[in-house]
């Protein structure tokens, strides 16, 4: 069996649950900019790989765009380069 580079991640869209309950809003279809390469892509576009936690890397260049750890008291995101997200008020 020949193994695929895409055989190891998803896109973003897989992701959408577990973003949407920590940042209280779906950012699938949200604009990102790379830090490193300058590029500008939905967040579901980004290439997901899962290991301990969540990793999303730029589909242009492969770098970091977020990590996301659930742990059983708390959801850790840390994001990377430029996020435009419009989320819901809290009026």
């Amino acid at each position: 069996m020949r193994v695929q580079e895409n055989d190891f991640w998803l896109d973003g869209n897989a992701l959408a649950g577990v973003l949407a309950e920590a940042l209280g809003a779906e950012v699938t279809a949200a604009p990102r900019l790379c830090q490193s390469c300058g590029a500008v892509h939905p967040v579901g576009a980004h290439r997901l790989y899962r290991g301990a936690g969540f990793v999303l890397r730029c589909p242009a260049c492969g770098d970091l765009a977020a990590l996301v750890v659930v742990r059983a008291d708390r959801t850790v995101v840390r994001l990377a380069g430029t996020w435009h997200l419009e989320l819901p008020g809290t009026r």
